[in-house]
């Protein structure tokens, strides 16, 4: 449930009503003419008071899935993770610094292997714990170094 602070208040009161709930919790602030609200992530204004947002799931979902897709691109051998954590501790952009030493790889004959991902259920918190259960090892193709080529090229605007 929302927080108020009833109007007329002291400008220290509202300061402080809004480092409370927006600076150190996050919450969204909302002011009527009679008071000042810190909104629940549930919770959207309605006739002047918070009330529960009807669309909050499909928002929370749509959000997910929108977040999954800037940090995946889809290819035939499953999700791929643009930018990768190396053994080392580093972290790599999937298309421009590892693409084409798979590429060269694959040309040498060698097998190259790499991590794939399933699309998650959106409807569940989206961990890191949860990400790596989705993983899979697949070796990748021509076919995939073509699909990752293609996706550079939409990235660049083309």
């Amino acid at each position: 449930m929302s927080y108020r602070l009833d109007k007329p208040c002291s400008d220290v009161d509202r300061a402080d009503f809004i480092v409370k709930y927006n600076h150190k919790q996050g919450l969204r602030i909302e002011e009527t003419e009679n008071a000042i609200f810190a909104l629940l992530e549930n919770e959207i204004m309605k006739n002047n008071e918070p009330v529960e947002n009807p669309n909050y799931e499909n928002e929370l979902i749509e959000a997910r899935k929108t977040l999954f897709e800037q940090e995946f691109f889809y290819t035939s051998l499953g999700w791929i993770r643009r930018i990768v954590n190396m053994k080392d501790g580093s972290k790599k952009d999937f298309l421009s610094d590892l693409l084409l030493q798979i590429k060269a790889g694959l040309e040498l004959g060698q097998v190259v292997e790499i991590i794939t991902y399933s699309q998650p259920d959106f409807s569940q918190e989206i961990s890191e714990e949860y990400m790596i259960s989705l993983q899979e090892r697949k070796n990748a193709t021509l076919e995939f170094i073509g699909e990752c080529l293609k996706r550079t090229v939409m990235d660049f605007g083309g």
